[in-house]
């Protein structure tokens, strides 16, 4: 995998400002800016159900996604902070789509199971399923960010005739 630290300063910051967008709803409440949050939540809408028997509350409000969303985020994020010390271990070059499904597994099985009614899922049981399936996610997206941020980034370059010989 090629690496761009600007690649993963640029997909660090963007998944952090969106991970801490989920607070932000929950701080504006508290904080009485009651229009703010609602344009927040409504800002996450199209992504989760939003259902605030299934959030995380914070100052007694709910976060802008569910327990499982927000899981997936959080560790999306930290993972993704993470992996320049990941990245050494050779297992993190590539990530491919057989390896994502083992992470995601858990999050499919706690859902199935809970409809089939074989397994009652719980705010815990939703968050650590939404951690692991974050963390697979972010081991996924990184290596092929970094191989679209480089060949975009190279061609930009080649285009500007900016190339030293």
């Amino acid at each position: 995998m090629r690496w761009s630290w600007s690649g993963y300063v640029v997909l660090t910051t963007l998944a952090a400002l969106w991970t801490a967008g989920l607070f932000a709803a929950s701080a504006a409440h508290a904080g009485g800016y009651d229009e703010a949050a609602i344009l927040t939540r409504l800002f996450y809408a199209p992504v989760c159900h939003q259902d605030i028997a299934r959030s995380f509350s914070l100052w007694n409000w709910p976060l802008s996604v569910c327990h499982r969303c927000s899981g997936i985020y959080l560790s999306f994020t930290l993972t993704l902070f993470a992996f320049p010390m990941l990245r050494r271990w050779r297992l993190f070059d590539s990530f491919s789509l057989p390896r994502l499904a083992i992470f995601i597994l858990p999050l499919l099985l706690d859902y199935v199971l809970d409809v089939l009614g074989v397994w009652q899922n719980s705010p815990s049981s939703r968050a650590i399923s939404g951690l692991v399936a974050g963390a697979g996610l972010a081991l996924f997206t990184l290596p092929a960010w970094m191989e679209f941020w480089t060949a975009w980034r190279d061609r930009s370059i080649l285009q500007s005739g900016e190339v030293c010989e």
